[in-house]
């Protein structure tokens, strides 16, 4: 009997709501233009990221992710659209840019297509008072795609793998670096800066994930978002269509409530807002609140697994080359006759391997499979490298998987901060001494930190 009449009252509070819901009629310019909102920035944008987002969780073969990634640009149109409208080739390989020819024009190809949608939409529901309920489903879609994206990036702060420390950096020339570079170079050069990044933006990514902290997260996430867009735009790092998109997601989901303080900050009243039900029972708004707290944690450990991996494969926690350091060539010879340290401008022109009397400046070996070397210009040139600390030879070669080698040489340690190299380069014979620059001469690794400094430290 009591059950029934709680069953009761409860189907009259929901018809009530609907009932109230029903009568508030939205302007015809909000109803269109939340329409084409849905369309471009719900389903095109923040449904599409999601949906990646989750394929990756999933353990989807990559080539799958991106066949997917394909279907979801819109790829026959955007690839008309690119060669008529434009003039630019569509390639949809993977490059580590998020600004490519073919994201731009396939985010132009969503907004034409959104149009006609629109209009369509419109002319077919055009006797609906507003979208109220479909309004909250629109945020719930924004706020899992933005916290799988902050959670992502995030992650990859606090596990330093984004912003990895680099070798190189410590000689190579400012001035050579590109603004993306100096950027990278010095958020690495200190892991708790780069991690205290991360920590802001999984703080926001958690906290969206629950209706009733939603709104402290969408004004934490504007304020993350803000700083990704600025150091992006402003250091040409190639996020910036998706920075952009990230901000527009929290700016959606924070307005309201940035309303609400500003408000409080003048002095006036604000009441206490209840996130609105999206379904029409309360067993139903509990199942959908159980399901984001679930959803919410499979992100956070994919992410987390995803961002571990990646911190101990090309992150900070990487393995390191068994000859580890930068090393000055003091010493080149080719078939007995030293090389002087002059710079040869025709040889340091070529960005394939140079000619046996090229002298380099420097050798740095950083990760297993990799070698860099300095030229006299103090330009930078990098290959696939093999360290055997067994046979005691190193290998250069043109690819990773060493089909066309380039260099051969034994090597010899007489102490540990010394280095003979002894092989051939382009056929000849060449011998080379290497002495390790101790890394503690560079301030900007030695320096540490102060509380009392006599007078500021410029050098």
């Amino acid at each position: 009997m009591v059950s029934g009449v709680l069953a009761q009252r409860e189907l009259e509070a929901v018809g009530g709501d609907l009932e109230q819901e029903a009568v508030r009629r939205w302007h015809p310019a909000v109803r269109v233009l939340f329409r084409f909102g849905f369309v471009v920035v719900g389903i095109g944008m923040a449904g599409v990221w999601l949906l990646h987002a989750l394929l990756r969780t999933f353990g989807l073969p990559p080539e799958a992710v991106g066949a997917v990634g394909r279907w979801t640009a819109l790829s026959p149109l955007t690839d008309w659209i690119g060669a008529h409208v434009f003039d630019v080739p569509i390639d949809y390989t993977v490059t580590g840019s998020g600004d490519t020819a073919a994201k731009w024009v396939a985010a132009f190809t969503l907004i034409l297509v959104a149009i006609p949608v629109t209009v369509a939409w419109s002319v077919l529901d055009r006797r609906r008072p507003n979208y109220t309920r479909l309004y909250g489903w629109f945020r719930l879609l924004l706020r899992l795609s933005l916290a799988s994206a902050l959670l992502l990036y995030g992650m990859i702060k606090v596990l330093p793998t984004q912003m990895s420390f680099n070798l190189e950096r410590l000689v190579e020339p400012f001035g050579h670096m590109s603004p993306m570079a100096v950027l990278w170079a010095q958020s690495s050069l200190s892991e708790p800066y780069e991690m205290a990044l991360g920590a802001a933006e999984v703080a926001a990514g958690l906290l969206l994930i629950l209706p009733l902290t939603a709104g402290l997260g969408s004004v934490l996430a504007v304020v993350v978002a803000m700083q990704v867009v600025l150091v992006n735009l402003t250091f040409d790092v190639p996020v910036k269509l998706f920075a952009l998109q990230i901000l527009l997601y929290a700016t959606i989901l924070a307005a309201p409530h940035i309303v609400r303080i500003v408000r409080a900050l003048f002095g006036r009243a604000v009441d206490a807002v209840e996130p609105a039900p999206l379904l029409a029972t309360r067993r139903g708004n509990r199942v959908l609140v159980t399901a984001q707290v679930l959803l919410g944690v499979w992100l956070l450990a994919a992410m987390t697994v995803e961002a571990y991996d990646g911190w101990h494969t090309y992150g900070n926690a990487r393995p390191k080359s068994p000859l580890y350091g930068i090393w000055n060539v003091t010493e080149y010879s080719v078939a007995g006759q030293e090389v002087p340290a002059l710079i040869d401008f025709r040889a340091a022109s070529e960005a394939a391997m140079p000619s046996a009397t090229e002298r380099f400046r420097r050798i740095i070996f950083d990760i297993p499979q990799g070698m860099t070397a300095q030229r006299l210009d103090d330009s930078l040139v990098s290959f696939p490298a093999r360290v055997d600390t067994d046979q005691r030879t190193i290998t250069l070669s043109r690819d990773t998987d060493h089909q066309w080698k380039l260099a051969l040489f034994d090597y010899v340690q007489p102490q540990p901060d010394r280095l003979i190299l002894e092989g051939t380069v382009a056929g000849k014979p060449v011998r080379m001494r290497l002495d390790q620059v101790d890394l503690a001469q560079f301030p900007v690794v030695s320096r540490g930190f102060h509380w009392v400094q006599a007078t500021p430290y410029y050098r």
